[in-house]
């Protein structure tokens, strides 16, 4: 720690009530990770000279419901990585950090993945007790085993490259993506894909790809944004399985969001088409819905911010979404409405530090 030129500790606590209901019944719970997920991490640099720098990151995800390690208990599950990094040609890292369509895929999302509203709220029955979260749907948030880029930024745009070693002689296991991202005048333009192999050789492959952004208006923010994610893994299970009955999920998700600010209050609307186009068997049709939402930051100082709101989504032919808040997916014993509406009231506050 004495080499280093400065080390940081900083983290996120954030916790919120809600209160998600569907097909008559509902759930009243305290959930971690309402507007983004609670963690502690530590980073440093150290100036090498002519530019250049060492840097890494530590990064564990919490639980702040019951104190437990996130991301599968592991000890650094948000991010664990070293590099080195220089004004002139970007930074190189190596380790388990977060895709490049990940780092942007919050972007194109009103409510920045927050509450009700935010896309990673969808959450969808696979079995009577069980849900899955819709995005990311098999597609990793973060990578192991990753070596990962992030160019300077060059008249406004920046590039991210990213290759995930399987540790194998085939391609069992390996991922890659990238993501280009162009800020100025008002525009935040974003564009990112990943791609993932399956855990033997047969077992197909999961992608996933986004595009979209915002422009600030001064007087609002307005967002678009569209997030397309495809599984035909046959052997992958858990989180990252496909849908059962289809040989290959796929998910088209287009959104529309705008944020409007009132001093230390910001009103948040969105409204999200979910398109299932996955090849279901016995199914004539694909189990689309709408969703809106509504929803509101008021920031008590430039660290704490209180939140709430209410999102809805109308289901069809036997769709059976179900929407969560934030990073907390709905519990698995709330079942979808096969044709009609789940919604979902929440608040939370959250402070930086």
């Amino acid at each position: 720690a004495n080499a280093q030129s400065s080390v940081t500790m900083y983290g996120r606590v954030d916790a919120g009530m809600d209160s998600p209901r569907s097909g008559g019944s509902s759930v009243n719970r305290l959930v971690s990770g309402g507007s983004a997920g609670s963690n502690l991490g530590f980073r440093g640099v150290e100036d090498l000279g002519g530019g250049l720098a060492a840097v890494f990151r530590l990064e564990m995800g919490i639980n702040l419901d019951d104190g437990t390690l996130g991301q599968g208990g592991r000890a650094f599950g948000r991010e664990a990585s070293v590099g080195l990094s220089d004004a002139r040609f970007g930074t190189l890292q190596m380790g388990r950090i977060p895709t490049p369509y990940y780092m942007v895929q919050s972007s194109v999302d009103a409510f920045v993945w927050e509450g009700a509203g935010g896309l990673l709220a969808l959450t969808r029955n696979v079995s009577p007790t069980t849900q899955r979260q819709v995005l990311p749907m098999g597609v990793s948030a973060r990578q192991d085993n990753a070596v990962n880029y992030v160019s300077p930024r060059w008249g406004g745009i920046e590039f991210r490259g990213q290759y995930s070693f399987g540790e194998n002689s085939t391609t069992i296991g390996r991922g890659y993506g990238a993501s280009a991202r162009y800020q100025a005048g008002g525009f935040d333009l974003n564009a990112g894909f990943q791609r993932q192999e399956g855990p033997d050789d047969a077992a197909g492959k999961v992608s996933a790809m986004v595009v979209g952004g915002s422009y600030d208006a001064r007087f609002a923010k307005f967002f678009l944004g569209m997030t397309v994610e495809k599984n035909s893994c046959a052997t992958c299970t858990g989180a990252i399985a496909r849908m059962p009955g289809a040989s290959t999920s796929e998910f088209r998700l287009t959104n529309l969001g705008v944020r409007v600010p009132f001093g230390q209050f910001t009103a948040v609307a969105q409204f999200t088409r979910v398109n299932d186009r996955s090849d279901y068997t016995a199914l004539t049709g694909n189990r689309d819905a709408n969703w809106i939402s509504l929803g509101g930051d008021y920031d008590l100082s430039k660290r704490t911010r209180l939140y709430f709101g209410v999102g809805q989504i109308s289901n069809k032919n036997g769709s059976q979404y179900v929407l969560g808040t934030g990073t907390a997916q709905a519990p698995a014993m709330l079942v979808g409405s096969s044709s009609g509406s789940s919604r979902n009231i929440y608040m939370g506050v959250r402070h930086n530090f």
